[in-house]
């Protein structure tokens, strides 16, 4: 309609030629054809035993998705029903994965592709902008330290719900940070050059929420650098929970009863009040990284737009587990935030 035309329009404008918009929009529709993609369980017979296995339902959506993305059927099919696993230095342990775990590996994969030709699209924006930029600056005979950006802030509500997750911390953290950064522009500056010029002023005290950041995100010792380290050795939800509270049982802002333990939960002392968190899928949420056997089906497509995406796409090494050179998704949040409260 009216508003895709609007975003084509626009598409060009920024400089996007027709092949480029073309291959995008088809990325997009074969996203959308993987989430019609339904699998059915069945059994193989692994090492004298049985194991779940399962298998995609041939239907139009999953023909189309696998067209879409310039990869073979069977090969679509390998990739999100079975897991590899380099075993040595050469040989390659193939395990059938069940229903449940090839539907969140198409998950995965939806979510990684769109993830990677959305920072393609940011790329290509900021490389437009810093040209004509560059472009403005030749004509004009004049030369500027800096490039012209754009920053898109997505506020925030504080969250608090009946089950906490690593979402719910993330988007607490984001509210610390900013409410930090309210108190810091709209009290402590404000009320210091009241008091530099001499303005009859009764000082307002207000909660500090420093304990609370550090907490999170101090180096080293918060939180998020605990969380890391234990994707990085290969921990469990139950392992994570106990390292935390070992960690930080002494933090002013995080508490943990003995019920909670059981269930591998914590409370932090948030400025808005007190949250409970439950450490369920921390470490898969954190690692947020494309099984190797799908990051393998994408680069051998012959879509050249997948090609392109590849470098924002993160993935498992070759033994199945998160390589430790990858920026975390609690890293990239802490650092992106970061950047954010600078400008």
């Amino acid at each position: 309609g009216e508003m895709h035309m609007e975003m084509l329009n626009a598409m060009e404008t920024i400089g996007f030629d027709d092949n480029t918009i073309h291959s995008i929009l088809r990325l997009i529709t074969a996203i959308l054809h993987c989430g019609n993609i339904t699998f059915s369980s069945t059994h193989q017979t692994t090492h004298n035993s049985f194991a779940d296995s399962c298998t995609i339902d041939k239907t139009h959506s999953s023909l189309t998705a696998a067209r879409l993305l310039g990869v073979k059927y069977d090969d679509f099919v390998q990739a999100l029903t079975y897991r590899d696993i380099l075993a040595g230095s050469n040989e390659v342990i193939r395990s059938p994965l069940g229903k449940g775990a090839s539907e969140k590996g198409c998950e995965a994969l939806m979510k990684a592709v769109y993830g990677g030709v959305f920072d393609f699209i940011v790329e290509r924006v900021n490389e437009s902008m810093s040209k004509r930029n560059n472009l403005l600056d030749v004509g004009r005979g004049v030369v500027v330290g800096g490039s012209a950006s754009i920053g898109v802030l997505d506020i925030f509500g504080f969250e608090i719900f009946l089950t906490n997750s690593y979402e719910q911390l993330c988007i607490n953290y984001t509210n610390e940070a900013l409410q930090q950064q309210f108190n810091k522009y709209v009290f402590k500056l404000e009320q210091t050059e009241y008091e530099r010029e001499g303005i009859n002023w009764k000082w307002i005290t207000f909660p500090d929420n420093q304990e609370v950041l550090d907490l999170i995100d101090r180096r080293h010792t918060g939180m998020l650098a605990l969380l890391d380290e234990q994707c990085i050795v290969g921990s469990t939800d139950a392992k994570l929970a106990r390292y935390l509270y070992a960690k930080c049982d002494e933090r002013p802002r995080f508490s943990a009863t003995s019920a909670q333990r059981a269930d591998f939960k914590f409370s932090i002392e948030h400025y808005a009040g007190p949250v409970e968190y439950c450490t369920e899928q921390w470490l898969e949420k954190n690692n947020d990284q494309l099984p190797v056997s799908s990051a393998n089906l994408l680069m051998g497509s012959e879509f050249d737009l997948l090609s392109k995406i590849q470098k924002f796409i993160r993935s498992e090494d070759r033994n199945g587990r998160g390589s430790v050179a990858s920026t975390s998704v609690g890293a990239q949040f802490s650092v992106q935030l970061s950047q954010l409260r600078a400008r």
